[in-house]
């Protein structure tokens, strides 16, 4: 089965599941799925497939989620079949499938060797103008204006390896691709609102995989930019929160003032490392707590999903001093364990006011 930008944020009988579905003989034996819809937290679960268990449920205080913790350890390829029980019988029934990992490299890194070229892939290339404007997106305008969105895209990107390729390109870092559905000024795509899906003006997550596999063909790796630290404000996890602790300072907006110095300085007060940590970098982007256990997991997954997914071969990751430093420190230890062979860099502005 394919991967489309709708299947990706996947509903069944109106329930979003996040991830879709997950790979079988993955290192990690613990799979976190994410369930939200009205009240589906009021339920019970049963799991009926040959390797696999359920280790726990954990239900926030909003009855909206529910949070499965699966043991798929060494399980075969398989689709098989979640039961939402009430009053011990089943009331909805989730299709769910381990896929067979692909045997093609995953996460090759990139070093100092590579050429990397960054792009915004807004003001790339418009290699489609059919996708500028997206029908159920907030911003519904495409325009010359420096604010706006300027139709670049996935189609774009592709089309341009050959130009890439002829000036010596090693390898591609665009920033982030996932949909940023904001009222507007999203066009850098740092204010996500759904981190497994690609923003339909860029095109599919079907055409991402495609456009890393076009760039492979070419000797081109590809690096994807990725958000730990904060999402936007009208993603899912904000608007409909599962508890006060997803996001940084009890899910209340407080401005960071960017003096991450402090962070690594023995000597600096306590409340400017703090601050920097755990403040929001703007009102728009909420600050995600990755100290919340259950957070790790959902973004840690998230990471690993689009390596394997998409084929991606190194990351950058944003405003990297402005996460929790141990949450970064297990997230890297946790892709390496999948990926050996992977690079991750991270973002560090140093402003010494």
């Amino acid at each position: 089965l394919g991967c489309s930008s709708s299947q990706a944020r996947s509903r069944q009988n109106e329930i979003q599941v996040q991830p879709a579905f997950w790979w079988s003989g993955m290192a990690e034996p613990s799979l976190q799925l994410l369930l939200h819809a009205p009240g589906v937290g009021e339920h019970e679960v049963r799991i009926d497939a040959p390797g696999i268990r359920i280790d726990s449920i954990f239900r926030p205080t909003n009855t909206n989620y529910l949070f499965i913790y699966m043991n798929v350890g060494q399980a075969a390829p398989q689709t098989f079949g979640i039961d939402l029980l009430k009053g011990g019988k089943t009331a909805r029934r989730l299709t769910y499938e381990l896929r067979q990992r692909d045997n093609q490299l995953r996460a090759q890194g990139f070093d100092a060797s590579d050429v990397l070229y960054l792009l915004m892939p807004d003001r790339f290339v418009n290699g489609l103008t059919a996708n500028d404007v997206v029908k159920g997106l907030k911003e519904q305008t495409c325009g010359p204006e420096p604010d706006a969105r300027h139709g670049g895209d996935l189609a774009g990107m592709t089309a341009a390896l050959d130009y890439l390729s002829d000036l010596g390109i090693t390898a591609i870092w665009p920033t982030p691709l996932l949909v940023n559905d904001m009222p507007s000024h999203s066009y850098h795509g740092y204010a996500i609102t759904d981190f497994y899906q690609i923003d339909p003006r860029y095109g599919s997550n079907d055409d991402y995989r495609s456009f890393v596999e076009q760039a492979h063909a070419k000797g081109i790796k590809v690096v994807q930019d990725m958000v730990f630290n904060h999402c936007g404000s009208d993603n899912f996890l904000f608007t409909d929160l599962p508890d006060s602790t997803w996001f940084n300072n009890h899910s209340q907006y407080v401005q960071t003032a960017y003096r991450i110095a402090a962070v690594g300085d023995l000597h600096a007060a306590f409340g400017d490392a703090d601050n920097a940590q755990n403040g929001w970098f703007v009102e728009a982007m909420p600050d995600l707590n990755q100290r919340n256990p259950h957070v790790w997991k959902y973004l840690t997954q998230n990471s690993v999903w689009w390596i394997e997914y998409a084929g991606i071969d190194g990351i950058r990751q944003d405003t990297y001093p402005y996460a929790d430093r141990q949450a970064m420190a297990r997230w890297n230890e946790a892709l390496k364990r999948e990926y050996p062979h992977l690079n991750i860099v991270g973002e560090t502005w140093i402003n010494h006011n």
